[in-house]
């Protein structure tokens, strides 16, 4: 196995020439727009998260929303400047083993953080909507914030493996970034290199599992589900939940698999060095960290409303005023107690909500209680 130079050019990869330096891929540009795009989303979310109603910021899935946000800001924030300077400094890296450990671990954290935080995610809205009572009476959005920093932790201690003897960190191509060896001969090696993607690749197989039956048990719901508005708006919680968690997971899935699948078909010995595809592999993972944010975003129910409504009274103007004269003044108070509520989910399967809807509230667009969901 050739050891790389940390201050070497570009020609030291097995692979590098001087047509491959000339691509676009190897360029500051990309990791540029990608730092300041992920670093501006998810500062936003975390904003739109912080300033969210009382009662959202004290539920379970609210808090691993905000663990998310900040997972992906705190993975942007501790390895994006350091290829910055890397590109800066001609290709040139002058921190040695140290900072190159350093970035692995960052790295390898962030994306191991944000799987395992996915999978809290949605193992939270199976037991809410399967075990309705036990995750009332058992799960307090307290609990949620030693949920997260226990999954921190064991992403950092699995990060700090190759520190230890499993495995390696070493410079990748076009040597502005480092990243364990996914091409190593020893024994080491390759068990740190199957260890990351068979985890990754099996906490996503079971999040889509977990994914298929939240939204078959949703279905089931909404077809047991009796007419009054307290029952509707306990769906509908469940249903924006349902919609970002799957958004979540399919990002996650289009932007890491890739890496995962491409480490693991490598240690079959299938496949051979190309530094170019596995340059475009981590840069697709980055690009995770940049569109979580967005699609928490979008996906509110806010953004949604507002767009349908604009969209209403551009191109329906007329049934667009006639909806809202007849919403104005139409007001519902709230006739079910939460004894009632869990009467109801007794005789209908439906659970209880974590948050419940206010004592009285208007059918308008722009204040639902549909709004008043976790995220």
């Amino acid at each position: 196995m050739e050891n790389y130079s940390f201050l070497d050019p570009l020609t030291q990869f097995n692979n590098g020439t001087e047509d491959e330096e000339q691509r676009p891929m190897v360029s500051s540009l990309v990791p540029s727009i990608m730092f300041a795009a992920g670093v501006f989303g998810n500062l936003l979310a975390l904003v739109v998260l912080s300033r969210s109603p009382k009662e959202q910021r004290r539920s379970v899935f609210y808090r691993l929303v905000a663990a998310l946000a900040f997972t992906d800001l705190f993975g942007t924030l501790t390895t994006s400047p350091v290829t910055l300077l890397v590109y800066n400094n001609n290709l040139k890296w002058l921190g040695g083993q140290p900072l190159c450990d350093y970035f692995s671990i960052m790295l390898i954290f962030a994306g191991l953080a944000t799987v395992f935080t996915l999978g809290a995610m949605a193992f939270d809205r199976f037991m809410a909507l399967k075990h309705p009572y036990i995750y009332h009476a058992k799960i307090k959005y307290k609990q949620a914030t030693y949920i997260v920093l226990t999954l921190w932790l064991v992403a950092i201690l699995i990060a700090l493996l190759p520190k230890i003897g499993l495995g390696k960190n070493v410079k990748q191509f076009p040597g502005s970034w480092c990243f364990f060896e996914m091409y190593g001969d020893t024994v080491s090696e390759k068990a740190f290199a199957i260890l990351f993607s068979i985890l990754g690749i099996s906490i996503i197989f079971t999040i889509a599992i977990l994914n298929i039956i939240l939204i078959s048990t949703l279905c089931k719901m909404r077809k047991k589900a009796p007419r009054s508005l307290n029952a509707r708006n306990i769906i509908q919680c469940e249903v924006q939940m349902a919609i970002f968690l799957v958004g979540v997971m399919m990002v996650f899935s289009v932007c890491y698999a890739p890496l995962m699948i491409r480490v693991l078909v490598i240690q079959t010995g299938l496949t051979g060095r190309n530094n170019l595809f596995d340059l475009t592999v981590i840069r697709l993972a980055s690009f995770n960290q940049i569109l979580d944010p967005w699609v928490y975003l979008l996906f509110r129910r806010e953004l949604v409303v507002q767009g349908i409504s604009i969209i209403r009274k551009h191109f329906c103007p007329k049934a667009y005023k006639k909806k809202i004269n007849k919403s104005s003044y139409k007001y519902i108070e709230r006739t079910m107690t939460t004894e009632k509520m869990v009467t109801v989910a007794q005789t209908s399967d439906i659970p209880v909500s974590p948050i419940t809807p206010p004592p009285l509230f208007r059918l308008s667009d722009k204040n639902s209680s549909f709004d008043q969901c976790p995220t």
